[in-house]
């Protein structure tokens, strides 16, 4: 599926999604924003994948904040408070990917773009891509979910700082807060660091990547402990009684001869 600004190819069970609006810095607008969620909502139904990539198109910029031009006619509470909803429900449905969702951070990410980039799994950054939740330089806060995302990742103290404070992180001080999985070097291609982050998930298969999402979801969600085993204990199940788990096992058994 492909639009005039989100475009999507698979490609060795990797599902590649590019919002494609360079010019605007990939900003987020309403209809970019729906189309998220209708393309994460259809691919849940792909149980041919092992993990999705989103990236922005172009180097600057993975993602701007919302359209700020378009969102500036949303005036009254009600107004806002829908505009968040829907965008909610379009991160949600990255959040609720049945596979790991890696954000291919190609450029900088601030605003709502940040928010969009903690929504995902895991972020990989090119090396010059920094990340910013600053909202605050708006006079405005997270919307999105973002901002818990941001806490679970970095904890509650470092967050509220990064918040409070607007600060755009470069790729090192991303890394070293645990924003960032992994950061390109200077003189490496970023799509070679996007394939050697997906490498080692390529030789899964979906049944088991579906099986680790969902507990990572459920822990996620902050489910109890008897949920979060009830699910694991199904996935398990599902995984242990598909052809690809006996014939695992049957190659890793010892040979028979002699």
């Amino acid at each position: 599926m492909s639009t005039d600004q989100i475009h999507t190819e698979t490609r060795e069970r990797v599902l590649y999604v590019t919002i494609d609006r360079a010019e605007k810095h990939n900003a987020l607008s309403l209809s970019i924003l729906d189309t998220i969620r209708t393309t994460f909502t259809d691919a849940a139904d792909d149980d041919t994948l092992i993990a999705v990539v989103l990236q922005g198109a172009g180097e600057k910029t993975f993602a701007a904040g919302g359209d700020l031009r378009e969102l500036a006619e949303l005036r009254t509470a009600k107004e806002a408070e829908n505009m968040a909803g829907d965008a909610k429900a379009a991160f949600n449905a990255i959040r609720d990917c049945p596979v790991p969702v890696i954000a291919a951070m190609n450029g900088n990410a601030f605003g709502g773009g940040a928010e969009l980039a903690v929504s995902c799994d895991f972020r990989v950054a090119a090396a010059h891509a920094r990340i910013g939740f600053v909202q605050g330089r708006l006079a405005l806060a997270t919307a999105w979910g973002g901002g818990p995302d941001l806490l679970d990742l970095v904890g509650r103290a470092r967050g509220l700082r990064l918040l409070a404070t607007s600060e755009m992180l470069s790729p090192a001080q991303a890394l070293e807060t645990g924003l960032y999985d992994t950061v390109a070097a200077d003189s490496e291609a970023f799509s070679q660091t996007i394939e050697k982050f997906l490498e080692p998930m390529r030789k899964q298969t979906p049944q088991s990547m579906r099986a680790f999402k969902a507990v990572a979801s459920s822990h996620r969600r902050k489910d109890t402990r008897d949920e979060m085993h009830r699910i694991e204990t199904a996935m398990f199940v599902k995984t242990w009684v598909h052809d690809d788990h006996w014939e695992a096992a049957e190659r890793a058994l010892p040979s028979k001869k002699g």
